[in-house]
């Protein structure tokens, strides 16, 4: 049996909730499509779709520095092999999630910034753009962040994968990388235990390594407990909040969030 679970991002805006809900719902179905694939197909899939949903925080929703320019991050985890991707600091990539699944094809290394990460993107024939491409009216106007995206899949072999993609903070530094693209911090997979992906404020998850200490849990903890604990964790040590999405081995599904909203969804079958 096949488990997709995803989520929009963990924040506190009131506004577009129920958009930003039925964008996570389209990157749902976009994901499901593909499952019969294989798992790592699928994250790709649904967060490439979510890329492509203005009320989210990656690609073309992607939070603007402070300088008003946007820097894209985003990463892919294979759970079977241990295999990973990962772009930090891309401005003219128009799906970072390919350009990361590039970057774990090539296989020569886990984590590709800037222009180098365009470079091996562009010649895998993952589509560039004009930077001006993600900077929508709604993020120009309003300079808000709803926080990575991402998507955690086991497939009917039983094989884990991890997805996720961001714009990062809003106002950021520019330069700053989170959590992210960062293994074990911002996402973590692997078939003999489980496979979990955050949102928040990547600062406080690379400080604790949450995912990669989640999915070790998920050795003698289902995906529920697991993601309790990671937020317990985050709460009691700094003082933070944030969200998490994880399946286990055995296909068991979860989402926690500690802030007001997180649009996720789920589907087994």
């Amino acid at each position: 049996m096949a488990q997709l679970v995803l989520h929009g991002g963990a924040g506190g805006a009131i506004a577009d909730r129920p958009q930003r809900q039925a964008a996570v719902d389209r990157a749902l179905d976009a994901g499901w499509a593909v499952i019969g694939e294989s798992a790592l197909a699928a994250v790709q899939a649904a967060v490439r779709q979510m890329e492509d949903e203005p009320l989210l925080n990656a690609g073309v929703g992607a939070a603007l520095t402070q300088d008003g320019t946007i820097e894209l991050d985003a990463s892919i985890m294979d759970g079977t092999e241990l295999r990973s991707g990962a772009v930090a600091g891309v401005r003219d990539l128009r799906h970072p999630v390919d350009a990361a699944r590039a970057v774990l094809d090539d296989g020569r290394h886990l984590l590709l910034i800037g222009e180098g990460a365009s470079r091996l993107a562009a010649a895998a024939g993952v589509a560039r753009c004009e930077p001006g491409t993600f900077a929508t009216d709604r993020q120009v106007k309003r300079w808000e962040a709803a926080d990575t995206v991402g998507a955690v899949a086991r497939d009917d072999g039983g094989r884990l994968a991890v997805a996720v993609s961001t714009g990062g903070v809003a106002g950021k530094l520019p330069g700053r990388v989170g959590d992210s693209p960062l293994i074990g911090c911002g996402f973590y997979a692997d078939d003999r235990l489980g496979a979990a992906c955050a949102t928040g404020v990547g600062e406080n998850f690379m400080r604790l390594v949450l995912c990669h200490r989640a999915v070790l849990e998920m050795a003698s903890m289902d995906a529920e407990a697991a993601l309790s604990s990671a937020m317990d964790l985050l709460s009691s040590r700094l003082g933070a909040t944030g969200g998490m999405v994880a399946i286990d081995r055995d296909g068991g599904m979860a989402a926690r969030f500690t802030t007001p909203f997180m649009p996720w969804a789920q589907r087994s079958g």
